[in-house]
């Protein structure tokens, strides 16, 4: 049993690494496209796609996934494409 929440553990830490990772490549591309509105939202809903994929793994992998899970996801992944449709939209 021990073994098994080790190699658990271990899978979490690659899991969060990779959403890091992911973020970050987002986050240099969307700063790379400052002054393109068009390109900054298309980059902000690949990154909020890809959170909200990311979450859905994570807890299928752990066995826990749930609509609420999703929804949850979903929100937060919706939210922030508003927010920075509002900015970009506001800006440019």
């Amino acid at each position: 049993m021990h073994v098994l929440k080790k190699h658990h553990r271990h899978f979490h830490t690659q899991q969060y690494t990779i959403l890091l990772l992911l973020m970050l490549t987002c986050f240099f591309a969307f700063v790379k496209s400052t002054g393109n509105a068009s390109a900054q939202f298309q980059i902000g809903a690949v990154t909020a796609l890809t959170y909200l994929l990311w979450g859905v793994f994570h807890h299928l992998y752990d066995r826990d996934l749930h609509w609420k899970i999703v929804i949850e996801y979903a929100s937060i992944a919706l939210l922030g494409i508003t927010i920075m449709w509002t900015l970009l939209s506001n800006v440019y």
